[in-house]
């Protein structure tokens, strides 16, 4: 027999707590039962701002791996060797960038 994917938690809590909680899913958007899950994993409210942060970041290691690649083909395209000299320049810059925003990244994940 499969076990069921979640199970549901009947509780009792004070009127000021679960006010705090569905306020705070009202305003981050959340559903109260998601709220509660992550305050019991985390032992924190959830933070959407630190999610926005991450999702952020996603954003510009994507244009930095389009920059990267846009460089890959403008040296492989070049007969210029001083050109292709101060692309791999920058090609190098690029790729340490993307590093040090996956270690910024790893960094904010709870």
């Amino acid at each position: 027999m499969k076990r069921p994917k979640r199970v549901q938690l009947i509780t009792y809590l004070d009127p000021d707590i679960h006010q705090r909680i569905v306020t705070h899913a009202k305003r981050t958007n959340m559903s109260v039962s998601k709220v509660a899950e992550r305050i019991l994993q985390s032992g924190k409210y959830p933070d959407r701002s630190l999610e926005q942060s991450i999702l952020n970041l996603l954003h510009v290691n994507a244009d930095q791996a389009r920059l990267g690649n846009l460089l890959l083909k403008g040296m492989n395209e070049s007969t210029d060797g001083h050109l292709v000299r101060q692309m791999q320049s920058l090609l190098r810059e690029v790729r340490q960038t993307q590093g040090e925003i996956k270690a910024c990244i790893a960094d904010l994940k709870p």
